[in-house]
C-alpha cells in the first residue's frame, strides 16, 4: 500500500471499528432474549449475524497465522471463545511484534537484510534515527542473531575447559606452543594464561613515572570517530595505533540474547583520533592483529574498571593486555568519593555522559547517531583524565608507599585473569549461576518439595538458554523462579497463571516444564532440606580435624569467614611497615598516659601471671641508683594527689593531745602523718558505730521489756488524749490524711480575653 493512502485508509477504518464496537455495546445492555422470544425473525437474524461474524474472526486469525508456526483456533459458538481465548491472545501478540519489527525497519533502528540495504548501513554507519534500541523486556529479540553468522559460532553447551583463540603471539616471551598446553590449576585441568610471564615481568614506560602537563584533548563537536567495519579498515587502524605512546582502549557488551555474550563494539582512542569497531563481524577473531599493540609492553593501554573487560576480549577476540592502567584503581588510591568513568569525566572534563544508553541494544546496525557519540565518549577523553591522575598519584606518593606502583601491581592483577566457561553445578548450586548464591541471598520459608522444585526450575532453565543461546531472563526471569517454586503447578493452566507473562521460550516448552515440576516433587521425598545443606567454602569455613578443641584459637564451626556485608575488612590482617610502627608508638603513647593492667587472654587466666610475665622486661634493666630524696610514685591515682579527706571534729578533753592533733594534721609534707591519722579517724568511725548500734539495742530491748497498757490506751478515734508518764499523746485519728497528701492537680490555664489588658508591677 502506499504511505500517502495509508491515513486515510486507517482513519475509515478506525471509524467504521467504532461504529460496530458502540452497536455492539449497545446491544450487549439491552435484553437480548427478550428481543429473541418477541420476534422469530430478529431471532434468526441475530444468529446469522454471530456465524457471520465467528466465520470471519476465524478467517483473520488463519491469515495472521500464515507463514508462522502457530495454529489458529476454529471459533464455532460463543462458548469456543472462551474455551480458545488463550491462542486467540497469542496471534494477537505475534501480530503486535511483527508490527514493532516493521516499525522499527521503517525508522531505520533495524536495518533489512537485503544487500542494497547492507551496503548503504556500510556507507552512513551513523545514521541519524529518530530513536534507539534499548532493552526493555526479555521477549524475541528483534534484531537477527549475529552470532550466527560467525565463522565459529559459540557453543553454549561446550563444558570443556576453555582454550585461548590465539593463533599467533606477538612480543612473547614463553612460546605460543608452550602457553597451550594445559596444567593443574586449583586442582583442575585448565589452560594457563598464555601472557603470564610477559604480564608479570613486564616494565612500565619511563613518563608513567614522571609528573608532567596534562595533553589537551580535541574539541569533542569539531571532530568525529571513524566506523571500523572492515578488515582493511582494521590494518589501517594497527599502523596508527603503532606510533602511538598511549592508547585508550573501552567495549561496549551485550548479555540479553546471548548465553555468554557478546562484545558488540570496541573503542580506542589516541591523543590525535578516536575508532569505533564493530566486533559483530563474521571475521571479529581476525582481530587478533591488534595484539601488536596490546601486548606491546612499551605502549601504554589505558581502561577504566577492566575487570569484566580482560574476559571479555579472551573469549571472544582472542586479545590480551600487557602494560594495562587502570583509571579505577587510580581512582581508588586518591580516596575519591566515587570511582566511576561517569564521575572522572564530570570531575574532570566536565562532561556529563548521557546514561540511558547504558540499557541500549549494541547489536543494532547502524548505529543512532546518541549511541554512536556515546560510545566514543567513553574513551575520547580517557588519556587527558590518565595525565590528570598519574600527577596526582606521583604527588601524593611518598618514599615509604607509592602509589603509582600500587595502581600498576592492581592493574596487572586485572590483566592476569583468564576466562573459565561457566560449569553448571546442578547437586550443590555452586559457580556462576548456581542456584545457592541465589537463594543464600533471596531466603525464602521453602518446604523440601519447594526447594526441590526450585533446583529443578532453576536447572531447566539453564539447559533451555545454553540449547537457545539466550539469556537466562529470555527464559524466565529471576522472580519467576520463586513464584514457580512456591506455588508448584500441576496444570498448564495454573503454570500460564503462574508465569504470566510467559515467553515464547518457555511457551514451546510448557510441557516439559510440568513434566519437570512433577519428577521434582516425586525425588523430593528423599531429597534433603534447605537448612540441610552444607554451606560452601567461600561462605563458612569449617575447624581443621588437627586443632586441639582447647585451643581458644581454634575457628568455630558455622561462623562466617567473611561478613555478607562488610567482606573482609574485619579479618586480622598484617599491617605494613610504616603503619606497624605508627600504630605501636600509638599503642606505647596510650600504654603511657593511660596505666592499665594488662588484659588475661581468657577468663580463667590469673591476673598474677600477667603481671610476672610482663616482669621480666624490667628486671633486664639496670637498677638505678638511690634517690636522696623519695620520688612520687610512678603510678598515680586522683586520691594519692588529693588533699586530706574532711573529718569530724571530735571532743578532745587534753589540751596537749590536741595540740599533737593539730600539728599532725598541719604537717601534710609527711606521709607518714598523713597515713597514721587517717587510719586513726577510720577507727573513730568504726568505734562511734558500734556505740550507736549498741544504744539502738538497748532502746528495743527496753520497749520490749514494758508490755502496752491496752486498757489505759486512748482510742484512735477519740479526742487526742494528754501524754502520761508512761503513754505518749497520741493524735485522733483522721481518715482523710492520706487524701490530703496526694499530690494537687495542674493549675487551670487562663485564657486570655480580647479587651482585656493586664497590668504588671515591676
Amino acid at each position: 500500500m502506499d504511505p500517502a493512502g495509508f491515513s486515510q485508509y486507517y482513519e475509515d477504518l478506525s471509524s467504521a471499528v467504532l461504529r460496530v464496537s458502540k452497536t455492539a455495546g449497545y446491544l450487549a445492555g439491552e435484553d437480548l432474549n427478550f428481543h429473541r422470544t418477541s420476534s422469530a425473525e430478529f431471532s434468526k437474524s441475530l444468529d446469522e449475524e454471530s456465524e457471520r461474524i465467528l466465520a470471519l474472526t476465524s478467517a483473520v486469525i488463519k491469515a495472521a497465522n500464515a507463514g508462522t508456526d502457530l495454529t489458529g483456533p476454529t471459533l464455532q459458538d460463543e462458548d469456543s471463545i472462551d474455551d480458545n481465548w488463550r491462542s486467540v491472545v497469542d496471534v494477537i501478540d505475534s501480530l503486535l511484534e511483527k508490527a514493532d519489527a516493521c516499525l522499527d525497519e521503517f525508522t531505520g533502528v533495524i536495518k533489512k537484510l537485503s544487500p542494497s540495504q547492507e551496503e548503504q548501513a556500510q556507507a552512513a554507519p551513523a545514521k541519524k534515527g529518530p530513536a534507539f534500541p534499548t532493552i526493555y523486556d526479555y521477549g524475541p529479540s528483534k534484531i537477527p542473531k549475529p552470532q550466527l553468522e560467525f565463522e565459529r559460532k559459540p557453543d553454549s553447551t561446550d563444558m570443556s575447559p576453555f582454550k585461548p583463540l590465539l593463533k599467533s603471539k606477538p612480543h612473547a616471551i614463553v612460546p605460543l606452543e608452550k602457553s597451550l598446553k594445559t596444567k593443574k590449576i586449583d586442582g583442575v585441568e585448565a589452560y594457563p594464561h598464555p601472557y603470564e610471564t610477559e604480564i608479570r615481568e613486564s616494565q612500565y614506560p619511563e613518563p608513567v613515572y614522571q609528573v608532567s602537563p596534562p595533553i589537551d584533548y580535541l574539541p569533542f563537536e569539531s571532530t568525529t570517530a571513524t566506523f571500523v567495519d572492515t578488515l582493511d579498515g582494521v590494518k589501517e587502524m594497527l599502523e596508527e595505533l603503532k606510533k602511538a605512546k598511549e592508547i585508550a582502549v573501552d567495549l561496549e557488551h551485550h548479555d540479553v540474547h546471548s548465553y555468554h555474550g557478546l562484545v558488540s563494539l570496541m573503542q580506542i582512542s589516541t591523543r590525535e583520533k578516536d575508532w569505533v569497531v564493530d566486533t559483530l563481524k563474521p571475521w571479529r577473531e581476525e582481530l587478533q592483529i591488534l595484539n601488536e599493540v596490546f601486548a606491546d609492553p612499551k605502549i601504554l593501554k589505558v581502561l577504566h574498571g577492566a575487570t569484566m573487560d580482560i574476559i571479555w576480549l579472551q573469549r571472544d577476540l582472542g586479545l590480551y593486555m600487557v602494560g594495562m592502567f587502570d583509571t579505577f584503581h587510580a581512582a581508588s588510591a586518591l580516596g575519591f568519593p566515587k570511582r566511576s568513568l561517569k564521575f572522572l569525566l564530570s570531575k574532570f572534563v566536565n562532561f556529563e555522559a548521557d546514561k540511558r544508553y547504558q540499557t541500549a541494544d549494541w547489536r543494532a546496525r547502524p548505529l543512532p547517531t546518541g549511541m554512536f557519540d556515546y560510545a566514543r565518549s567513553d574513551t575520547h577523553y580517557l588519556l587527558y583524565i590518565y595525565d590528570r591522575l598519574r600527577n596526582d598519584l606521583i604527588e601524593d606518593s611518598t618514599e615509604e608507599a607509592s602509589k603509582i606502583d600500587y595502581v600498576n601491581e592492581g592493574s596487572k592483577k586485572e590483566a592476569l585473569q583468564r576466562y573459565e566457561r561457566p560449569v553448571y553445578d546442578a547437586a550443590n548450586g555452586l559457580g556462576p549461576g548456581g542456584w545457592y548464591d541465589l537463594l543464600w541471598r533471596n531466603p525464602g520459608n521453602f518446604s523440601k518439595e519447594q526447594f526441590a522444585v526450585f533446583k529443578a526450575v532453576h536447572q531447566f532453565r539453564d539447559q533451555v538458554a545454553r540449547a537457545e543461546d539466550e539469556g537466562w531472563q529470555c527464559v524466565y526471569p529471576k522472580h519467576m523462579l520463586f513464584k514457580l517454586a512456591q506455588t508448584m503447578p500441576l496444570d498448564l493452566g495454573t503454570l500460564f497463571r503462574t508465569l504470566s507473562p510467559m515467553t515464547p521460550i518457555t511457551k514451546e516448552r510448557a510441557s516439559d516444564l510440568l513434566d519437570v515440576i512433577k519428577q521434582a516433587k516425586v525425588d523430593s521425598i528423599d531429597g534433603p532440606e534447605w537448612r540441610d545443606i552444607a554451606p560452601p567454602k567461600h561462605v563458612f569455613k569449617a575447624p581443621e580435624d588437627t586443632t586441639p578443641q582447647s585451643d581458644p584459637s581454634a575457628p568455630v564451626a558455622g561462623r562466617c569467614e567473611t561478613s555478607q556485608f562488610w567482606g573482609d575488612v574485619l579479618k586480622a590482617k598484617e599491617p605494613s611497615l610504616p603503619i606497624a610502627n605508627t600504630l605501636s608508638a600509638l599503642a606505647e603513647a596510650t600504654r603511657i598516659s593511660l596505666p592499665l593492667p594488662p588484659m588475661p587472654t581468657t577468663i580463667s587466666e590469673p591476673q598474677e601471671q600477667l603481671i610476672t610475665a610482663s616482669a621480666p622486661a624490667a628486671s633486664q634493666t639496670p637498677p638505678a641508683p638511690a634517690p636522696s630524696k623519695p620520688e612520687a610514685p610512678k603510678y598515680f591515682t586522683v586520691k594519692d594527689l588529693g588533699g586530706p579527706r574532711k573529718r569530724k571534729v571530735t571532743p578532745i578533753d587534753n589540751p596537749e593531745q590536741a595540740l599533737s592533733t593539730t600539728a599532725d594534721l598541719d604537717d601534710t609534707s609527711n606521709p607518714d602523718v598523713i597515713q597514721v591519722s587517717s587510719k586513726k579517724s577510720r577507727k573513730d568511725k568504726k568505734k562511734r558505730k558500734e556505740e550507736k548500734k549498741e544504744e539502738k539495742a538497748r532502746k528495743a530491748k527496753a520497749e520490749a521489756e514494758a508490755p502496752f497498757d491496752y486498757g489505759a490506751a486512748d482510742a484512735v478515734l477519740n479526742a487526742p488524749s494528754a501524754a502520761t508518764a508512761t503513754q505518749p499523746r497520741r493524735k485522733a485519728f483522721n481518715p482523710y490524711a492520706k487524701a490530703m497528701e496526694a499530690p494537687s492537680g495542674a493549675r487551670k490555664i487562663k485564657r486570655d480575653e480580647t479587651g482585656k489588658s493586664l497590668t504588671f508591677r515591676q
